[in-house]
């Protein structure tokens, strides 16, 4: 028998709260779940997407950057014949300049990595070719013009589909254009300024190729 600690009235043993006063019925033998209440600041670190993703960058920098070092300095104290650490640190630069350097900005900045891109894989031809094997005709006249040539055309292929939506087929005809010019022309320039006569038979055979794609696929897209 229990009664209602408010008014006193008779409660039922299955009451909740009194039929009278509505007092909430309260049994100090049984154990009730106290819940508790929200915490109205969040206890979780929110860090910006932007400021992960530099993160991300910076700690993938630091451990490119230390075996670099590493190769320096063994280099220079241990085998101190040649700089070939040099080699490493420019093959690593330009993979930091292509993958890594990217995850810096804040948002997408196409032409900017263009630019980026073509100057390091310019300075690392010229530093991995020049350097060691004394090749400046072979730069200038095979390595540089073909490395813009290539560099022109994705920066053309970039304006044409920024310029407005592209169907997926066009852009395979266009990619495929792409190729055709540059195989040919890298043929013709290796031939011409590198003296490997082979080399612009093969970028015939390779233009030809691309064009009887770029006949199928545009065959394909008009039917």
């Amino acid at each position: 028998m229990s009664y209602c600690v408010n008014c006193g009235v008779e409660l039922d043993e299955s009451a909740k709260k009194c039929a009278l006063c509505s007092t909430a019925v309260i049994n100090p033998n049984k154990k009730y779940e106290v819940e508790e209440t929200p915490s109205p600041f969040s206890t979780e670190m929110l860090i910006p997407e932007s400021v992960k993703t530099r993160f991300i960058a910076v700690v993938i920098s630091v451990i490119m950057l230390i075996p670099n070092i590493v190769c320096l300095l063994t280099n220079a104290i241990f085998f101190n014949t040649g700089f070939w650490s040099l080699y490493v640190m420019s093959t690593s630069f330009l993979l930091w300049l292509v993958f890594v350097f990217p995850f810096f900005t804040k948002k997408r900045r196409p032409y900017l990595m263009w630019a980026a891109d073509t100057l390091g894989v310019i300075f690392y031809v010229y530093f991995f070719f020049v350097m060691g094997n004394d090749s400046v005709n072979w730069f200038r006249n095979a390595a540089l013009p073909i490395i813009l040539i290539v560099s022109v055309l994705v920066l053309v292929y970039m304006l044409w589909v920024k310029k407005k939506k592209r169907h997926v087929i066009l852009k395979l005809l266009h990619i495929f254009a792409d190729l055709a010019v540059a195989s040919l022309s890298s043929g013709l320039l290796l031939s011409v300024g590198a003296n490997l006569k082979f080399v612009s038979s093969i970028g015939i055979i390779a233009f030809v190729s691309f064009v009887v794609m770029i006949i199928f696929f545009t065959y394909c897209y008009c039917s």
